[in-house]
């Protein structure tokens, strides 16, 4: 019902006439106040659902993905009027209310999104004995999911907690030592997380302001902090790192493993158990932790569109039109022109030799000028080591198998050239332990 069929059905049943005459005033001063609380509720709801539903055209080609990022003026021979910043802020407006954050990604103020680059990148550059407590802390989460299983693994629960436990100790510098007994705190929170993203990006958001639960595991991991302001809020650091890494890491896992190689699942828990830029680089058997990496973040990249706001005048008395354009990442990931027949499937070799063209189709960080500040080193070992310490907590074990639902095969799951990238595609696939 719109607003105006509203008002409509109002005055056709208490017609302006009888309210005037009404002998009870302080009535037909309540029925007033409800009538323009509901409109207002109804107004709110209109342009939310309407800003929702707001159509967002999609662009393929790396060319003017690099363009969409940017935002910096010229598109279509138009200039955006909105600083590229602030086309940045509004395309991620939902997150903000969803998050009560305020980073990088949801403020338009180039001074404060410059100084919190700068810090993100001191919190992310970990020394070499920072990153031997994390292979540590998270060797141990592996161990405690194995041997506390009774012979069943969730796959997705255990990926997401190995990825929120390293952000939280990695970057947020909780205790590398916390103990693996507040692991289902973990899980819990990423679960939790996983939650309030997908409603963040439906048309029924959660405001953080509303979410008790969220609240309440920032409380068990933060408990100095206190009411959440948005510039101080952990979520501002956990997201960027968690949210856009298990996925890749689960799939890159599931890759591995349906190849069959056990040289690449070699290289992968060498590098976890001795995380050094030397091992990453290896290569010496013929590929390389960091080729792995690659591949896995260019058939899943971490963030498949990136949006941008753009405003442009459109010559009609001052007037302006406001239009989301999205810079389709997988798109140019899985260009066959660009990459070859074989673009939909895992091929860590064809990061031996990168043509141009690939190399400016290749951006799983995003690009110039808002490139994540995680690209170099940080982003990808950190997906690197949780593939790897995974497979060394099931070897370990000893054999195990992966199966879906009711226990049927995990085939299905895994057919096909490129696997299912959907948020929750494996959320049903189950790891069964043979121990030793």
């Amino acid at each position: 019902m719109t607003i105006t069929t509203l008002m409509k059905f109002i005055l056709a049943k208490y017609p302006y006439s009888k309210l005037c005459h009404c002998p009870y005033p302080k009535m037909f001063s309540g029925i007033l106040k409800g009538i323009a609380l509901l409109i207002l509720i109804l107004f709110v709801r209109f342009k939310y659902t309407h800003s929702f539903l707001h159509k967002t055209t999609i662009f393929k080609t790396p060319k003017q993905c690099h363009m969409i990022i940017a935002a910096d003026g010229q598109f279509f021979d138009k200039r955006n009027l909105l600083s590229p910043y602030e086309a940045r802020t509004f395309s991620n407006s939902r997150f903000k209310s969803a998050f009560c954050i305020q980073n990088a990604f949801t403020s338009s103020d180039q001074d404060f999104v410059n100084e919190h680059v700068k810090n993100i990148k001191v919190l992310i550059n970990l020394t070499p004995l920072e990153w031997n407590h994390l292979s540590q802390s998270l060797q141990q989460t592996a161990r405690y999911w194995v041997n506390s299983s009774e012979g069943t693994v969730h796959l997705a629960g255990i990926t997401q907690t190995l990825s929120l436990r390293l952000v939280l100790v990695g970057v947020c510098k909780l205790d590398s030592r916390i103990s693996v007994s507040e692991d289902p705190y973990f899980a819990d929170f990423a679960r939790c997380i996983n939650k309030s993203w997908i409603l963040a990006k439906g048309p029924d958001i959660l405001p953080f302001e509303d979410n008790e639960e969220l609240q309440d595991y920032i409380g068990i991991f933060f408990p100095s902090c206190g009411p959440i302001q948005p510039e101080e809020n952990p979520l501002n650091v956990i997201l960027p790192g968690y949210e856009t890494s298990w996925r890749v890491a689960l799939r890159m896992f599931l890759e591995i493993r349906r190849a069959e190689n056990q040289v690449w699942v070699d290289k992968m828990v060498s590098f976890a158990l001795h995380p050094t830029k030397v091992q990453f680089q290896d290569n010496s058997d013929g590929i390389s932790a960091e080729a792995l990496l690659s591949e896995a973040l260019r058939l899943y990249p971490p963030t498949r569109r990136i949006r941008r706001t753009f405003r442009f005048e459109n010559g009609r008395n001052g007037a302006v039109d406001e239009d989301t354009f999205a810079a389709d990442i997988e798109a140019c990931h899985l260009d066959k022109s660009i990459w070859g027949t074989d673009a939909l499937e895992y091929k860590p070799s064809r990061f031996a030799t990168l043509t141009d063209e690939q190399k400016e189709a290749y951006m799983p960080f995003g690009s110039s000028p808002f490139l994540c500040p995680a690209k170099p080193v940080f982003g990808p070992r950190m997906i690197g080591m949780v593939v790897g310490i995974l497979f060394f907590a099931l070897q370990e074990v000893g054999s195990w198998r992966l199966v879906g639902r009711d226990t049927h095969s995990a085939n299905g799951y895994v057919s096909g050239e490129r696997l299912n990238n959907d948020r929750g595609a494996f959320d049903d696939l189950l790891l069964y332990l043979n121990t030793k």
